[in-house]
């Protein structure tokens, strides 16, 4: 009878063991969801996002699980960047279960990789600034091992080598190209030598690093687990740090050894130079932290912190300042700073409250309710008879429903926007002086060069701006 129980205790063991595995199996993420998460970490960083997503595509075609949600191990490599772990330089488990956390290592090895490069390890391009992609070739070249089959000059390279063909894949899936180094200067039957320095192309394409300022707010950040200061960019080491070690920036950036090095003030006590790379910025000496996660490496930052000071922007884990705005958003954006600048200026009216008579007033959320009664009782919305409160506002209706609260003055009333502005020749009068008067008035700029973009979607980022720009205009 023992035995029949320890049988049937194994079975469902094993059973459940299944059910497990087949439950809590790895689900790949879609191209965009992977995309965006090498985004965020090449941004922190300081690696061209470009190469990072080039890379991932060559090694896995962005699939980090296979069909039966087991980790994509290939040999001695694992998942979405194939990281070959066989030193133990990374936890193995998290290489094959944490997407995230393998795009971190995929990012470090290339920063290792790089950093060969940079300190003459390997061969190097240029002055090895990491903001040229060009610079980047023989980084690249090593990511896949520094091997003669990667050279294009060798009889025995493959048929295209690793660099090429993540050229080709952010040429052909990024519209994106990048320039070839002048093969010239390769040997033909080896791999170069430590001391070549090829030059950078004529035609060389930014990578689009973000740097840090002076009085930026900053902690150390990395898949490592220590970190050092230095005495000068690239210098000596002085002093080790932990992760999460807090510091304000007081120089920088200076290029040197292929890294841009700022000087930082840590901990109150200690100041050194250490690379971008493991500095994540959390806030800045006029605004102090940021209190949304997914604003520090924004250009709004610094606008969405001071309407967050002003009490135009309600405190939240995140801002989302690259999402479209709905109109009953942006409603409530304008009916706080119209608010606020009246406040500001010992104005405050008072509005006769009427029924909305929107057709579709029940669409309103509730939330939002109080600013479109705000902007309707002020004359607003006074000209809609249905709101469509959820549906993406336009950067054009975005002016037209700010119109009356702005000055259209005679003295520029001969100027042709649309000199300023190509692609308006779609729209009615009425849009067309909406936007005039708006950018005359210094509230809306464009979105391109010579181009308003007037039907794209006005962003969470944009609607600050804009609100930004009627504080400044009307309070005294």
């Amino acid at each position: 009878m023992k035995n029949i129980t320890r049988k049937i205790v194994l079975l469902i063991s094993i059973f459940l063991l299944t059910i497990n595995i087949n439950v809590f199996g790895g689900v790949n993420p879609s191209r965009e969801e992977i995309e965006l998460m090498i985004e965020e970490v090449a941004i922190k960083r300081g690696i061209p996002a470009i190469l990072l997503k080039g890379i991932a595509r060559v090694e896995s075609v962005y699939k980090h699980f296979n069909n039966d949600g087991s980790p994509k191990v290939s040999g001695t490599s694992i998942g979405l960047m194939q990281i070959n772990n066989i030193h133990g330089g990374y936890e193995d488990y998290k290489l094959k279960y944490n997407i995230r956390y393998n795009i971190e290592a995929g990012a470090d090895v290339l920063l290792n990789k790089w950093s060969m490069s940079s300190y003459q390890n390997i061969s190097s391009v240029g002055n090895m600034d990491p903001n040229i992609l060009e610079n980047w070739y023989f980084a690249l070249w090593a990511y896949n091992g520094w091997a003669q089959s990667n050279n294009p000059l060798s009889p025995y390279a493959k048929k295209y080598t690793y660099q090429q063909l993540v050229y080709d894949v952010i040429e052909k899936e990024y519209g994106s190209k990048i320039n070839n180094i002048d093969f010239s200067y390769l040997p033909a039957n080896t791999t170069p030598s430590r001391s070549l320095v090829v030059p950078t192309p004529n035609n060389s394409s930014s990578g689009n690093i973000i740097f840090y300022e002076k009085g930026d707010y900053v902690r150390t950040d990395g898949i490592r687990t220590n970190f050092h200061l230095r005495d000068v960019p690239a210098g000596r080491y002085i002093h080790q740090l932990n992760v999460n070690q807090l510091g304000t920036i007081k120089e920088g950036p200076v290029l040197e050894k292929g890294h841009y090095w700022y000087k930082v003030y840590i901990d109150g006590n200690r100041e050194g130079w250490i690379e971008r790379n493991w500095l994540l910025r959390t806030g800045d000496i006029e605004h102090g932290r940021y209190i949304f996660d997914d604003i520090s490496f924004h250009w709004a930052r610094k606008t969405i912190m001071n309407l967050y000071g002003k009490g135009i922007i309600s405190q939240a884990s995140l801002y989302n300042p690259n999402r479209d705005v709905t109109i009953e958003e942006f409603c409530a954006f304008l009916s706080k700073t119209l608010d606020f600048i009246e406040s500001s200026n010992g104005q405050r009216k008072l509005y006769l409250e009427k029924n909305l008579p929107f057709k579709d007033v029940s669409n309103i959320s509730s939330w939002a309710l109080k600013y479109v009664k705000n902007l309707y009782y002020r004359g607003l919305l006074e000209k809609k008879e249905i709101l469509n409160p959820l549906k993406k506002i336009t950067r054009k209706e975005t002016t037209l429903l700010i119109q009356d609260l702005l000055v259209s003055s005679d003295k520029y009333s001969p100027l042709n926007i649309k000199s300023i502005f190509s692609d308006l020749n779609q729209l009615d009068e009425e849009e067309i002086l909406a936007i005039k008067t708006a950018y005359l008035n210094g509230i809306v700029a464009g979105k391109q060069l010579n181009s308003f973009c007037p039907n794209e979607y006005l962003t969470r980022a944009e609607a600050a701006v804009i609100m930004a720009n009627l504080v400044n205009k009307y309070v005294r």
